[in-house]
């Protein structure tokens, strides 16, 4: 809705003066605006918990992470498959491989870039324990088709929505369809922190 110069940072004088409050108190990691910034954003989505991190690619690394943990009941086994799209980001592809899993990529849909999901459909098996769609440039993804696709195979959703903060499908948030959503507040992005990341999840467990 609000048209952002590609030509300029999206920060401004209010951002510039809360850097330097936070430069001057010398809270310059997590605190108590860090903790502001995950709650207004969760309710920016309709999520249930938000946790910031220090980039989107560090958001899906950790939420594979979680997933993979042994401590987790029904967690994703080693040497299992996530289905993700073949037009993405290294970010997406390598979170998978560094939690001892194996990426199956399958092809997207011409029209929009994002991830087929009757490919996806075709390439679940035996060791498939989720897909990862990626939201692609501030498109959503068929993601109900996805989550369809997930229920029926009982298999983790974990949506990659770096590129696509406030987009939405059915009018609904994209990052808030699966078990964990991804963000990214990198400089190209819709909100910038220059650096930092975010995971939301509806679920306690995960969340701690």
């Amino acid at each position: 809705k609000t048209r952002i110069p590609l030509s300029v940072p999206t920060y401004g004088a209010e951002e510039v003066e809360e850097a330097l409050d936070s430069l001057l108190s010398t809270w310059v990691s997590m605190g108590k605006k860090v903790k502001r910034f995950e709650e207004m954003f969760s309710e920016y989505l309709g999520s249930k918990h938000a946790v910031m991190v220090n980039s989107g690619s560090s958001a899906n690394l950790l939420a594979l992470s979680v997933l993979t943990n042994p401590i987790l009941k029904g967690r994703i086994e080693p040497g299992s498959e996530i289905i993700t799209p073949a037009v993405t980001w290294a970010t997406t592809v390598y979170p998978i491989a560094n939690v001892g899993c194996v990426p199956v990529l399958v092809d997207v849909d011409l029209e929009t870039y994002n991830i087929d999901p009757e490919e996806a459909k075709k390439a679940v098996g035996p060791k498939t324990a989720a897909i990862m769609p990626v939201h692609l440039l501030g498109s959503p993804c068929e993601i109900g088709k996805v989550q369809s696709i997930t229920e029926e195979h009982d298999l983790f959703l974990v949506e990659d929505a770096c590129e696509s903060t406030g987009a939405e499908f059915q009018g609904r948030k994209v990052g808030t369809f699966g078990d964990m959503g991804t963000f990214s507040f990198y400089m190209s992005h819709h909100i910038s922190t220059i650096e930092g990341g975010m995971i939301v999840t509806d679920d306690d467990e995960l969340h701690e």
